[in-house]
């Protein structure tokens, strides 16, 4: 059966998010400006609101795990834990972060808006990055959820239950220059049936995901085993979206989904040596396009994956409603087990208006370079 991932805002009980509020093993809830609440898994870590920030002087702060929360957050007097940097950030200001393993997870909730950035960073000129730390028992690294005009850039995460990086609704990020190792390897998260993501954006818009290594993400062996797969990069149901010169590789399923989408560029990243695989029950894909609008992969190399290299389906049969404006250009796509697979738009080959392949190079893909079939969850019918 082929994977469809959804996510879900949903009417839980109200465990509000709090400056510094320690959680363990719970459903966190942000208030929405609907009025809802939006809910996620969430333990071993701190959930803060941006309302409710406490903000330190100053444009650029630093934390240090040799520094101390009492202090000013200086260059030379740095804040000693990356939650309690992190929970008081507002609106301009910059936080550096000095290498070191942080063995922490933060929400935060309703953080930011369009007057300013707010900056997350590994601290310029260190020879080594900064290290958030999952120890395979906390479930996010940072959940940016329904914020604002935030950035990311030069820190790694690794070994989190569900994934690194999480977005969740909000607008104006830049996910820049980060590794994503050893992710998803065991989801706690009800949505993610089983599956696990080194970054996971969903309905948010105005996203850059730039220059970002994925290595060695999703499910582990026994997960594996009952038909799961990750993705290095996961996104769905956003809009205004980038994804650019990216390094996939070693994922326990696909390099990057994007699904139910609209205006979304794919270019150069490079995605290889990938288990596609589901333990023989379904297929991934280097990149997977299902659903949307408008959406472009131009650029990327995809070699050397077990299973297709791009994957292009429509599994809710949204066609000719909402999926179409597909362009495949100028991608390489070799040594796959297929170069191009496209299935469930009902006819084969697919209209150029829904599908554009231009200027491709195929090779050496094992069973074709590209593969077509009109439907593959049954005629007119969407997969479950």
């Amino acid at each position: 059966m082929n994977r469809l991932y959804k996510f879900s805002v949903m009417l839980i009980f109200p465990l509000l998010l709090a400056a510094c509020d320690t959680a363990n093993d719970v459903w966190a809830s942000v208030s929405k400006s609907d009025g809802n609440l939006v809910g996620i898994i969430f333990q071993n870590g701190v959930e803060c609101l941006g309302e409710e920030a406490q903000p330190k002087e100053g444009d650029v702060l630093y934390v240090s795990f040799e520094g101390d929360d009492s202090n000013p957050g200086t260059e030379t007097a740095p804040l000693g834990t990356l939650a309690y940097a992190i929970c008081n950030l507002v609106p301009g200001q910059t936080l550096n972060i000095a290498p070191g393993v942080y063995q922490e997870s933060i929400i935060m909730g309703a953080f930011g808006n369009s007057s300013a950035p707010i900056v997350i960073r590994a601290n310029p000129g260190e020879d080594s990055r900064p290290v958030l730390e999952g120890e395979s028992t906390r479930t996010i690294g940072i959940a940016l959820v329904e914020s604002t005009n935030i950035i990311v850039e030069g820190l790694e995460f690794s070994n989190y239950l569900d994934e690194g990086l999480l977005i969740l609704e909000g607008s104006d990020f830049i996910i820049r220059d980060n590794k994503f190792t050893a992710n998803g390897r065991a989801s706690v998260d009800p949505d993610h049936d089983e599956e696990g993501f080194g970054v996971n954006v969903l309905g948010a818009k105005d996203v850059l995901i730039e220059g970002n290594e994925a290595a060695d993400n999703g499910p582990n062996q026994e997960r594996w085993e009952n038909f799961a797969l990750g993705t290095g990069i996961n996104t769905y149901g956003n809009s205004n979206v980038i994804i650019r010169d990216n390094y996939i590789h070693g994922t326990t399923g696909g390099g990057i989904l994007v699904e139910d989408s609209d205006n979304v560029l794919v270019e150069n990243n490079r995605i290889e040596d990938n288990q596609l695989d589901a333990n023989g029950d379904y297929w991934d894909g280097g990149i997977w396009v299902d659903g949307g609008r408008d959406i472009t992969l131009r650029g990327n190399q995809i070699t050397n994956n077990n299973g297709p290299g791009i994957v292009l389906s429509d599994e809710d049969v949204q066609y000719p409603g909402a999926s179409h404006g597909y362009v495949v250009e100028n991608n390489q796509i070799s040594g796959n087990l297929v170069g191009i697979s496209m299935w469930n738009w009902g006819m084969c080959p697919v209209e150029e208006s829904i599908i554009q392949l231009k200027d491709n190079q195929l090779d050496g893909n094992d069973d074709g370079e590209t593969w077509c079939v009109d439907w593959e969850c049954g005629v007119g019918e969407p997969c479950e």
